[in-house]
Parts: structure tokens; sequence; C-alpha cells
């Protein structure tokens, strides 16, 4: 250590600094703690306790008149040198805790001016500084484990809040880039039947990136592939990927891939999926994160286990759906008939509502809406009796609406079981020889508790065919029903429909049917062809709650042929009056 300038105080004696007081260095050598007493022009050690010296591993007689650059050179330039040199300024006491130059401990130091000495006294604070470290270590890892906690208990609760594959990986994607810092993600799902990984959400990678990963081969080269087969993830550098797949290096430069987290998804020993993370611009994933990415990968896997498991309820709902609704509605030559079932948002995509046209054995055509008090598997299964059974009575013998919803009314008394609740709209398209030669047609129809069908006019003009409505079928058992009968002029279209179509929590029935009248104004402007369409495009305009399935049925009534159609209007007309008559003489 460099010889100082002489201070204020003029230097030391020859030979250095002397203490003289004896009782005063007996009294220094029973202090615990270290003190050494240095000459401030030189730093030659003028007096040093046991404890001071052994610090250093020395006897103080090894260190007294001695400089102490000589004796320790590992601390010339360090802090403790410093330190040391602020005391020939510095006016009160100089006070550090730092290293021991050439030892493994640390010390906590004071040093002070006096005169032309400089009074150091240190503690060895070796311990103390490892338990502070222990203890900052474990106020850290708390603070990372609360906080991977609270982000984990986040993840969980917005997953649990997902019914989709769709939703879970925006979920998933979401907190990869809030939590994980990642440019990009994607969430695949396990196809085996198509032996590919598709990816059902896969954010904007770049021009072109997207179809180079939206369907990768699960027998294919790639970290993600590889991940699935080892079922354990792979983190790899852009570099490492471009080296050990050459033959996708046009992947990693769309994506500007500089580190990528591929995290199998596995279930039961099962793949089900893959969560990919790629970072730009040499960003790599700390250790800490890689643990919460492998933990928010097992949420990730729970929540898409049950996406697909709804998935495959909801598909097998609505094949039994599909299978207990007619598949082909019939196309008499001059009517033109258009169909849609919309089930409820939630749920098992499944429900009561129905709808059916039929041809009947006489030629006429007869038109059935009906819905079953619930929109679940077990009103599906209801739905489907009430709808074979009308079918076979309908066909069984030629009678008016009333009298077949009498008779449904019987067939659902005998079931027994649990009690079937449903409204339902019988209607048959009815013409006379007389009303065929005319180009007429009437409507009569019966209804159990159900609301009004709509007669759409050629001009836009919406009727609604308000009448008073009989009970529910399952309320009262059998009994005597009402036929109600309107024109149908050529060009109109009929609209039937069930309530899920117009009831809100918010507003009555009422308003319901008005909401769905105007909207149903637009039904004359489709062609013949563009009736179906025209259905899709009154699903959203008419703006349904989606609490309820929703069935509706429209009818075209077309102008009639003038030659193939006598014969056959004219043997329809008289069964049906025949029918007609025998019934109104009943009632």
């Amino acid at each position: 250590m460099e010889p100082a300038a002489s201070p204020a105080a003029g230097p030391p004696a020859a030979g250095g600094a002397a203490v003289d007081d004896a009782v005063l260095l007996r009294a220094l050598q029973e202090v615990v703690e270290g003190v050494m007493v240095l000459d401030a022009a030189d730093w030659r050690v003028v007096h040093v306790n046991d404890a001071g010296a052994a610090v250093y591993g020395r006897r103080p007689a090894e260190l007294l008149g001695r400089l102490l650059g000589e004796v320790f050179p590992q601390a010339v330039g360090s802090d403790f040198h410093r330190q040391l040199r602020r005391t020939r300024t510095h006016p009160g006491t100089v006070e550090w805790t730092g290293p021991v130059p050439g030892t493994h401990l640390h010390v906590h130091a004071r040093a002070q001016r006096l005169d032309g000495l400089v009074l150091c006294a240190y503690r060895d604070v070796t311990r103390e500084q490892v338990l502070e470290r222990e203890r900052d270590e474990l106020t850290r890892s708390l603070r990372e484990t609360v906080e991977r906690t609270s982000r984990l208990l986040a993840l969980s609760e917005a997953l649990t809040a997902t019914t989709t594959v769709a939703d879970v990986a925006r979920v998933v994607v979401d907190t990869a880039r809030s939590v994980f810092g990642a440019a990009h993600a994607g969430l695949s799902v396990v196809d085996r039947e198509r032996g590919v990984l598709r990816t059902p959400f896969l954010e904007e990678l770049g021009p072109g990136a997207v179809e180079r990963w939206e369907d990768l081969p699960l027998d294919g080269p790639g970290p993600g592939t590889a991940a699935l087969r080892e079922q354990r993830p792979r983190f790899e550098d852009g570099d490492a990927l471009r080296a050990r797949y050459p033959e996708l290096a046009e992947r990693w430069r769309v994506a500007d891939v500089s580190y990528l987290a591929a995290v199998p998804l596995v279930a039961a020993g099962h793949g089900v999926g893959l969560l990919t993370l790629v970072w730009s611009r040499g960003r790599r994933l700390a250790v800490g994160h890689r643990t919460l990415l492998e933990a928010s990968a097992s949420y990730a896997t729970q929540a898409l286990q049950r996406a697909l498991l709804l998935a495959e309820h909801a598909e097998v709902a609505r094949t039994l759906q599909r299978a207990m609704l007619t598949a082909q509605l019939p196309q008499p030559d001059d009517l033109h008939v258009a169909a849609r079932y919309l089930p409820a948002r939630a749920g098992a995509q499944v429900g009561g509502d129905w709808y059916d046209a039929v041809v009947l054995p006489g030629g006429s055509t007869l038109l059935v809406i009906g819905d079953v008090t619930g929109h679940d598997v077990v009103a599906a299964a209801a739905m489907g009796q009430l709808r074979i059974a009308l079918r076979a009575l309908a066909v069984d013998r030629e009678e008016v609406p009333c009298r077949l919803l009498e008779r449904l009314e019987a067939v659902v008394a005998s079931l027994g079981g649990e009690p079937i609740l449903a409204s339902c709209l019988v209607a048959r398209v009815e013409q006379s020889a007389a009303d065929r030669s005319a180009g007429r047609r009437v409507l009569r129809w019966s209804s159990a508790g159900h609301p009004p069908p709509l007669l759409v006019h050629r001009d836009g003009r919406v009727e609604v065919l308000r009448t008073e409505g009989d009970v529910l079928l399952g309320v009262q058992g059998p009994g005597a029903r009402t036929d109600h009968r309107a024109a149908l002029p050529t060009g109109s279209t009929l609209l039937l429909y069930t309530d899920g179509l117009v009831e809100r929590r918010d507003s009555d029935l009422d308003a319901g049917v008005e909401r769905l009248r105007t909207a149903a104004a637009a039904l004359a402007a489709a062609g013949d062809g563009a009736l179906g369409a025209a259905l899709d495009e009154l699903l959203v305009a008419a703006e349904p709650a989606g609490g309820d399935d929703v069935a509706v049925l429209a009818v075209r009534f077309g102008a009639q042929g003038v030659v193939t159609g006598a014969v056959t209007g004219a043997v329809t007309g008289a069964r049906e009056g025949v029918a007609a008559a025998a019934y109104d003489r009943r009632s």
C-alpha cells in the first residue's frame, strides 16, 4: 500500500509512532473484536491484538512494525484499502462491511483517524452474511412461490370457465405471453385418426408461418413431436433447432425462433396435446419459469381433456338429434319446405324441439312443430317418442289436426313413467277440387299451447295467426281440442317455430312474437331455392336469447300446375273434405 502525504498533525516519530500507555494496550488486547492501529502515513502496523491478527491467520508479533501492503498484498487496491484511505479526509468514523482481502471472511469494520494514527476495529460477520444470504434466498423463493401459486390459480380459474378446445387454447396462449414473455404460442391437439398435431388456435407468426405449423405429422421431425414421443418437455435454442432439423429451417426462420419450449400434454400415459412457446431476440426461459410452465401445462391438460370430452359428447348429441329430426324434408311439386334446428348455446347440444313434414297417403302435406319441456337428453328421448307416435297416427288414417292431437294425448297418457309435458302445433295444407281450380289453399291447424304461426304474404306483410290455444300435451289428459283455418295465398310463406326463438326473460311472449314478425318480413324476398338461407338470416335477425333450443319450419306455397295436379287435387280434396266434414259433425 502506497505511502501517503504527511497529515496535518505531522509525521510520527522515527521508527513509527509509539503507544506507551500500557493500560490502553492491555485493554485493546482483551477486546473480543479485532483491533489494529496503523500509521496513517504509510499504513505500517503499530499495534494489533490477538483477535485482529487471527483474522489473517497470524500472530501479533508477525505483523507489528510491518507495512500492511507487505503483509497482505491482496489488500492493495481492494475496497478495504479504499475505506482506510477515506479516514485521511473524513472527520468522523468510516464504517463498512465487506470481505477481508485474501480470506474467505467478511467483517464489519469501523476506522477513525486519531492524529497520525488510524484506529481500525472489526468483527467477523461471515456467519451473519451467510444467514442473511440464506434469508434473502428464502424470501426470494417464498416470493416466487407465492407469485407462481397466484399465477397458477389465475390460470386454473380462467381454464375452469372454458368449454371448447379453442377456449382452452386462447387462455393458454394469453398466459404464455403475459407470464412467460413468449413472442408466440400455440396449443395443438393430437388427432390420431388423421395422424397429425392439429392446432385449432395459433397466433399469427408471420406470413406463411401458420400454414407451416397448423397440422404437423405425428411421426414427423421436430421438437414438438419428439417431446410427445418422449413425454418430456424440450427446450431448444434456434441454432440447435436449425442444426438438428435442417429440413425445418424455413419454419424456424419465418417464425423468428430464437428459443423454443415444447411441453407435451400427457394424460393417463397418452399424449393428448402439445404446448409450444416461441421467443425471439435471444430470450431464454429461466429454470424457475420452466417449473411454472410445466405446472401450467398440467392445468392445460385437464382443461383440454374436459373440452375434448365435451366436444365428443356434443357430437354424439348432435348425431342423436339429427337422427331424431327429419333428415330430408319432402318437397311436393308446389310447396317448398325448409327447416332449421338451433341448439341451446349451453348444455349437451340436444333437446326436445322438433319439426316434421309428412306427405300423407292421400297426398296432403302435414306440418308439425313441437317442444318438449327441457333441453337435455331426457327431453330429446321424449321428443323422439312423440314424433314417432304422431307420424304413425298421421299415416294410419286421414284425420284433421285436432283429432291427431287428441289421439297423441292418449298415447302420451299410456306411456307411463315420468310425465311428458310438451307444446305442439299440427297443421295440414288442405285443398278441395274447387280450391285447386281457383288456386286456393287452406291451412287447418290445431295448437297444444304452441306459439302462433306466422303467414308472410308475397308483399312482405306478416300476419300473426292468433287463436285461442288449447292446453299443452300432458296437462289434462285426453280431451276435445280445436281446429283453426286460414287461407294460404299463392306466393305466401308459412312460418312455424318454437318458443326459444321468441322468449326472453326481460320481455313477454307477445313482444317476442312481434320481434319475429318484423324479422320474418324478409322471407318474402327470398326465392324458393333460397328459403333455407333466409331462415339462417332470420335466426340471426330475430336474436334468440340462447337459453333454449330453437326449431323453425317454413313452407312456401308456389303456383300449382294446371294439368298434373288436377286429378291429385280432386282426390286429395275429396278425402280431406270427407275427413273434415266427419269430424265437424262429430264435434
